[in-house]
């Protein structure tokens, strides 16, 4: 079954978008997907230390 996905609009700098364009591009993700790893591997981190 498929995950019911919301929409998140962000404003970023210049530098951040493109850093985030070049991230997609080398890994070959979406930009969303990008930021979508970034936040569950910040989550595990964030995790990790309450431990």
């Amino acid at each position: 079954m498929a995950e019911n996905k919301k929409r998140v609009s962000i404003g970023l700098t210049k530098s951040q978008y493109d850093l985030v364009e070049k991230l997609a591009k080398e890994k070959g993700f979406s930009k969303s997907a990008i930021f979508v790893l970034a936040l569950e591997e910040y989550a595990r981190k964030d995790s990790e230390q309450k431990k």
